[in-house]
């Protein structure tokens, strides 16, 4: 059932078993684990079932680091979250990103990849993806195109790496009949929680409180509240729930918030290859990422990381590096007004919602945008300019990067966000020494030449420097409560009955997409808590205080 929060009488309390806060990847993916289960479940979603402007202005704020996308823009705040703005790269995190290593502050998980391969499994069938298989030399051997070859690397230390491509699952539209038709969900669009209370010694959860735009205002009490609502907004709520805990709910040792994330993507540097016909289509992003090549039913990629044996003796964080194809008109401004109207086209985005700088540089831009839309879309040899190389690396867990409460206020009342993303110098010297490191092993395999174009440790960041919207480590995962805000269990330390699932929990994040982890983690998460409600008597089927469905846009 799916209900419009608008239609809740003021003041009412609705009880329920399960609580979930967030209908984006992880809160439907949990929503989905306890279908048909013995659990009475409420599913909140702040925004409606489309995106909407008033919704999506809940999330405006400051950023105050690194140049970051507007901070309204980087989400989607509508049913089924950021699966509404995401491209659909899927890759399990690597054994060694659960790793403490050493030279990467901060890292290490109190998991292993193991604990998780079960659940990257049955993602899978969610995120609508092929074969749980990465091996790249099945994957070539499947795709069989004389023109969809791998290059063959020399040495131990560069690898070819794989990706799948789901559709992508937009989670809102794919689950929406399902989660309307449960007999034991019950959906609220529109419901967008301001406060959760954890009174006296702050142990437990004793009810949220959710508010509406039009005004409306009731509560929640549930046995089981899972916080679901993505790595800026999670410590957005937890800080600002401070009525009872004036520090935040959580936030006992001052950890909420820190640690935030971000893949740092830079374009720079060329690869040339020897056999452009035999290679260039596996690894082009801008021909892979639309479904040029595909397999088993999947989408394709292929692109290039350091093994971790390399990674340990150059002492590098993870990487993975693409072949992007150029065109007439490919300049960075042309670039970015082309995603600006992609995401607009896709429902991603909003031109009406963009700063007036942005509207004026893609009106600038037209031209250029004309020109290399025809080669993206086309692929005309004509205007083709070669490869450049986009080098995505793990970013460094930092204390000193983080998300905090600004000073204003939104329409609920509840304060802005404040965003303050930090990078390290291990970064820098990952994303130059992976291109230098490609560059030879390619060139000693004959497969091709690398210019490398990366900023050396001293100097500047440039300007084209860009995060990936993977917004991570705000409520990190930690045995120690002095070292992570949730344990391995994914429970907020010294809470019996709050939970947080997605990206927020990662203690490091490796170099790829973050979707499937995070789909992963709330499938074990909702196991556990299974687990948890099978050693007490089963809770009675039910269902909470009956609401007539009505139509919602």
């Amino acid at each position: 059932m799916i209900i419009d929060a608008n239609n809740v009488p003021r003041g009412t309390l609705l009880e329920t078993d399960i609580c979930i806060i967030g209908a984006g990847p992880a809160g439907i993916s949990l929503a989905r684990a306890f279908d048909n289960q013995p659990f009475r479940v409420i599913l909140l979603e702040s925004g409606r079932l489309r995106r909407n402007r008033a919704g999506q202005a809940l999330y405006k704020g400051e950023s105050i680091g690194l140049h970051y996308e507007d901070l309204d823009q980087a989400r989607s705040r509508y049913f089924g979250g950021s699966s509404n703005c995401w491209g659909g790269f899927c890759r399990p995190l690597d054994a060694h990103d659960f790793e403490a290593r050493d030279w990467v502050p901060n890292s290490g998980w109190p998991i292993k990849q193991f604990d998780l391969l079960p659940y990257y499994e049955r993602a899978h069938a969610l995120l609508q993806l092929g074969p749980f298989e990465y091996d790249p030399l099945s994957w070539e051997n499947w795709i069989g195109r004389k023109d969809a070859r791998l290059l063959t690397l020399a040495g131990d230390r560069t690898l070819n790496l794989i990706s799948q491509l789901s559709p992508p699952t937009r989670f809102g539209r794919h689950y929406r009949d399902e989660i309307m038709q449960s007999s034991n969900i019950v959906t609220y669009l529109g419901a967008n929680v301001t406060e959760i209370e954890a009174p006296g010694n702050g142990a437990q959860v004793s009810a949220v409180r959710v508010r509406t735009l039009a005004g409306g205002t009731f509560q929640i009490a549930a046995r089981t509240y899972v916080l679901a609502t993505g790595g800026i907004e999670t410590p957005r709520l937890l800080l600002a729930s401070n009525r009872y805990q004036p520090r935040g709910v959580g936030n006992q040792h001052d950890l909420v918030g820190r640690y935030f994330m971000d893949h740092p993507r830079l374009r720079s540097g060329t690869i040339q290859f020897r056999d452009p016909a035999a290679n260039s289509s596996i690894y082009d992003l801008h021909y892979t990422l639309p479904g040029g090549v595909t397999a088993k039913g999947v989408k394709i990629a292929a692109y290039f990381g350091l093994t971790p044996e390399t990674q340990r003796a150059e002492r590098l964080g993870n990487t993975r590096c693409y072949a992007v194809s150029r065109y007439v008109g490919d300049d960075p401004a042309a670039y970015t007004a082309v995603s600006h109207i992609r995401q607009a086209v896709h429902g991603a985005g909003s031109l009406l919602d963009r700063s007036r700088s942005d509207l004026f540089n893609m009106v600038r831009q037209l031209p250029s945008v004309a020109v290399l839309a025809a080669g993206l879309k086309l692929r005309l040899p004509f205007l083709a300019r070669g490869f450049a190389l986009e080098t995505v690396v793990e970013p460094t867990p930092l204390p000193d990067s983080r998300v905090t409460l600004g000073t204003g206020r939104d329409r609920l009342g509840m304060p802005r966000v404040k965003v303050e993303w930090r990078l390290g110098e291990l970064e820098k010297r990952t994303i130059r020494r992976t291109q230098e490191i490609l560059g030879e092993d390619i060139q000693r395999a004959r497969g091709g030449i690398v210019t490398v174009d990366a900023p050396g440790e001293d100097e500047d960041w440039p300007d084209t420097l860009r995060g990936c919207w993977h917004h991570m480590g705000t409520a990190r995962m930690a045995d120690d409560p002095r070292r992570g805000v949730v344990n391995a269990q994914c429970r907020v330390h010294g809470m019996e009955n709050l939970f947080i699932a997605g990206s927020s929990v990662f203690p490091t994040c490796g170099s790829d997409m973050p979707t499937i982890t995070i789909v992963a983690l709330a499938l074990r998460l909702a196991d556990h808590i299974k687990d948890l409600y099978s050693q007490e008597r089963k809770p009675e089927v039910g269902s909470v205080q009956r609401q007539d469905a009505v139509q919602v846009a």
